[in-house]
């Protein structure tokens, strides 16, 4: 009781001192409506009542003026521990602690001794996977520390499995705030409206219905299999005695990105392939699908960074997940025409289809009429002889689709699509043409061998 009173005392002197202003949170507040109404930052608010998080709760009494409260003293670091090994337990602490990594350990061995998850050690360290070696540092949180408490609510993955962070732009619901939005994004608890408005370039953390806003998520996905040979490879090759320019991307590297690449001015403009090449710095760069010759709009889906920027009625395309997974048929979940595209970072329409699981076809949707899709020509494709396993094709050499369709055969692809051909038809090696298309295109498609920037999904 005598605690009570004097922990009463201590708030009732500390709101009563001069400069001391506070105020008590009612239902539907948060920490930025609050730094709205009483004009002190949201980071001041934090400091002055040691918040460590932007959960408040009604009732709650927050300072919002007066001096920061002191911090107590760090406790030191413990000692190096020596002559431990790989089954001894971990001491007992209520902070984080520094392990070098040990031979024979696992990030289950470390968590089972440290009493914690494995979900727990993950997220402290940011590993999205299980792999460790020995000498690594890492950092071991307490029992009930924000990253188990976060890793509680992560659940376990298949050992085949991993966790990736990826972008996807989300719509702001009627309900939504910067809190549920960060719930959202809940596998990333560093979400801070700081970030958040950085994310979106947003001078506030205030949203309103309708509104795109981009969120960070971590997702489970398959972990790709050992990687088979270079992540970008050119070759000039005679097919049936047709000369081809093949470029093979193993997508089982993590770090390689295929992506569409627009002209300077985006959609609606165009440029050569070697340009795009050029502007984009990818290692290796193709002619685009079909598009308008007057508004350069491309004819079929276009989506880029899990953005769709433009709308068709070809019915198949190229689409690519965050993790490289890639496939050739219509949109996921099988909708055709006007899909979403649902989980894919890149798309791309184009077609007609010339080779379907390993035979070539010749029976072509109905929106490809115009004659001259038909004739000879020179030729452009991409196609797929694994879901790992990307080829883009181009030749100068005047074939029919069919002939296009038997050279893809011929070189391993299982699907393959053609591309824009004739005078479109280019391709470029680390910003040379090594096949220059004769004029301007809507888009290329870049290869990035070494792509360190975000991934993402379309929702």
């Amino acid at each position: 009781m005598s605690h009570l009173v004097l922990r009463l005392s201590l708030v009732f002197t500390l709101l009563s001192s001069p400069g001391l202003a506070a105020v008590t949170v009612k239902k539907g507040d948060t920490l930025y409506a609050i730094s709205q109404r009483s004009g002190v930052s949201v980071a001041r608010l934090q400091a002055l009542n040691q918040l460590g998080t932007h959960l408040i709760v009604p009732g709650q009494v927050l300072r919002t003026g007066g001096p920061l409260p002191r911090l107590a003293a760090q406790p030191p670091k413990p000692p190096p521990q020596r002559g431990k090994t790989a089954s001894s337990p971990l001491p007992a602490t209520r902070t984080a602690i520094r392990y070098t990594v040990r031979p024979g350990d696992t990030l289950g061995r470390i968590a089972g001794r440290s009493g914690i998850s494995v979900a727990a050690l993950q997220a402290a360290n940011r590993l999205s996977g299980n792999l460790i070696r020995v000498g690594q540092v890492l950092t071991v949180p307490p029992p009930s520390s924000p990253a188990q408490r976060l890793a509680a609510r992560i659940p376990a993955l298949p050992p085949n499995m991993e966790a990736r962070t990826v972008y996807t732009y989300t719509t702001v619901g009627i309900t939504d705030t910067f809190v549920t939005l960060a719930q959202t994004a809940r596998q990333n608890a560093r979400l801070t409206p700081a970030q958040f408005m950085s994310l979106n370039r947003l001078s506030s953390a205030w949203v309103y219905p309708g509104m795109k806003v981009l969120l960070p998520r971590r997702i489970p996905v398959p972990i790709p299999p050992r990687p088979q040979h270079s992540a970008v490879t050119l070759s000039a090759v005679r097919v049936l005695g047709v000369p081809v320019q093949v470029v093979r991307v193993d997508l089982r590297h993590r770090d390689v990105l295929v992506s569409p690449v627009l002209p300077t001015r985006g959609i609606g403009s165009s440029a050569r392939v070697s340009t795009l090449a050029r502007l984009s710095g990818a290692a290796a760069v193709i002619n685009g699908s079909y598009f308008h010759p007057r508004s350069f709009v491309p004819a079929g889906d276009l989506v880029v960074q899990g953005k769709r920027l433009s709308w068709g009625r070809i019915p198949v395309a190229l689409s690519i997940t965050p993790d490289n997974r890639a496939r050739i048929g219509s949109g996921a979940g099988g909708s055709g025409v006007g899909s979403q595209w649902s989980g894919m970072e890149t798309v791309i329409a184009s077609g007609p289809q010339i080779v379907r699981g390993g035979a070539l076809t010749s029976v072509y949707s109905a929106v490809f009429q115009d004659p001259a899709l038909f004739g000879r020509a020179a030729r452009s494709a991409i196609g797929l002889s694994s879901n790992r396993d990307l080829l883009l094709v181009s030749t100068h050499a005047r074939l029919t689709p069919s002939e296009m369709g038997k050279v893809m055969a011929r070189l391993g692809a299982q699907d393959a699509l053609l591309l824009d051909g004739g005078s479109s038809a280019g391709l470029s090696w680390n910003n040379a043409p090594v096949l220059e298309s004769l004029r301007s295109v809507a888009y290329g498609i870049g290869v990035f061998p070494e792509y360190a920037g975000r991934r993402y999904s379309r929702s």
